[in-house]
Order: C-alpha cells, then structure tokens, then sequence
C-alpha cells in the first residue's frame, strides 16, 4: 500500500497496486488491438466480399482453385478480425 513519488515517476510497492497497474495496461493494449483489427479487416472483408462477388456473378475474374482459394482465406481473414474488434471492443466497454 506503500507509494513513493518523485515528481510525476511513482513506484509502487505493492502487489494490489501492481496487479492493477496490469489491468490498466491491458485494457490499453486492448483498445490498441480492437482499433488496428478493424482497420485492417474492414479493408479485408470489403475486397473479400467485392472478389466474392465477382466471381459469383462472373464479371472476368478468373476462377481457377489457387485464386477461390485466396479470395475464401481474404473473407475469411477479414471477417474474423472485424469480429474480433468489435468483440474486443465490445467487451472492453463493459
């Protein structure tokens, strides 16, 4: 319970404060980790699905199994890092 400041450093001396100070810490890198999934899977899920489409409905993407395969790993990739971000997110303002 003990704290020793000098100026703006402050050491803390006690497990209860440093397990918070932990807490603090990951709820930091959370919100740091929920903005850059949704910066870069909302690119990914957006191209994912536009590929999607194009290949569905035929307007000359080319569908040989190597490029299904990447355009399926692109949405999927996408989608998954989207939901983590919101979910992240989600649970964080909680």
């Amino acid at each position: 319970m003990k704290k020793k400041a000098s100026g703006d450093n402050t050491v803390i001396l006690s497990d209860k404060y440093l397990s918070e100070s932990g807490v603090q810490g990951g709820k930091i890198v959370a919100e740091k980790l929920s903005l850059v999934s949704f910066i870069i899977g909302m690119p990914l899920l957006t191209i994912g699905i536009y590929l999607l489409l194009n290949m569905l409905f035929g307007l000359g993407f080319p569908t040989n199994n190597a490029t299904i395969l990447g355009v399926l790993l692109i949405l999927t990739i996408g989608s998954l890092m989207t939901l983590g971000g919101y979910t992240i997110y989600k649970s964080k303002m909680t």
